[in-house]
């Protein structure tokens, strides 16, 4: 088994003739960021392409109407930097989301029991030198942490105490018991 880089497989599936519209869309993702200033960049966010037209996310709708009104100017420095038929740009202020003050980790940590919340004794590590030696040492820690934490009453599989706390099972049982009451 050979292992490729992320960037190489996502090129490759790009490169087939269905992702044709994700691989534009990509494009214009890029484009954008150059076409607008610093600002602007952090205030919006393209989300999609559609029957030749980007659509981009706005954090209000004040930068909606501002940019709206610039739409022939970016439609013509778009064009222009990619030899592409953009037909128009829609802004909205659907699918912004704010970023949340609290960092993600913390975040994650209060509201996912799947978090192991351990910490696994880990040896200064050197960065592995072929992708078999990285599946070696990822494959090592996982049997570590499978031994520090406590087995589902259940399935005996290693689980997180976090899903213990909140279900008392492994979130697998879990999900196999919830799905057979609504009758899945």
């Amino acid at each position: 088994m050979t292992f490729e880089s992320i960037d190489k497989l996502l090129d490759a599936i790009l490169a087939q003739p269905q992702w044709e519209t994700q691989r534009r869309y990509q494009l214009l993702v890029k484009c954008w960021f150059t076409v607008v200033n610093h600002r602007v960049a952090q205030h919006t966010k393209p989300i999609a392409l559609k029957d030749d037209i980007l659509w981009v996310s706005t954090s209000s709708s004040a930068y909606a109407q501002n940019l709206s009104l610039q739409r022939y100017t970016l439609l013509k420095k778009i064009n222009r930097r990619l030899n592409e038929s953009v037909k128009d740009i829609r802004f909205t202020t659907a699918k912004w989301y704010q970023k949340s003050l609290v960092e993600p980790e913390e975040e994650t940590n209060l509201v996912n029991p799947t978090i192991l919340g351990i910490d696994t004794p880990t040896a200064v590590e050197s960065s592995p030198i072929t992708p078999q030696e990285a599946l070696q040492q990822w494959l090592n820690k996982i049997k570590v942490r499978s031994y520090l934490i406590p087995p589902c009453p259940r399935c005996h599989s290693p689980t997180p105490s976090g899903e213990l706390d909140r279900w008392g099972v492994c979130g697998v049982c879990f999900a196999k018991d919830h799905s057979s009451l609504n009758g899945e």
